[in-house]
């Protein structure tokens, strides 16, 4: 997850201010990947999935709309950002 995120980092800007319209759409090609694999990892963990919309007390709804926009490229880097961290804290805390 951390090379996607890092891939991701490296386009968006291009995808937003490329000199032209190839360079921009070569950029949103590597953004577009970039959330289709996270969103990919996510969906077939159940437990990250989870992590990620606020844990088992969520209603269906709630996990559909907090989801939806973290698959939108101008959230989706500092969502995943957020997402990493909260591996990191779980992880931690079944070490302990």
């Amino acid at each position: 997850m951390y090379k996607i995120h890092s891939d991701f980092l490296m386009a968006y800007p291009t995808y937003k201010n490329g000199k032209n319209k190839k360079i921009r759409n070569d950029a949103e090609s590597e953004v577009d990947s970039s959330i289709h694999l996270a969103d990919m990892h996510i969906k077939n963990n159940w437990e990250v999935y989870e992590l990620y919309t606020g844990g088992p007390e969520v209603s269906n709804y709630g996990r559909a709309v907090i989801y939806e926009e973290f698959c939108r490229p101008n959230y989706f880097g500092g969502d995943l950002n957020k997402l990493l961290n909260l591996i990191q804290e779980k992880i931690k805390t079944l070490e302990d």
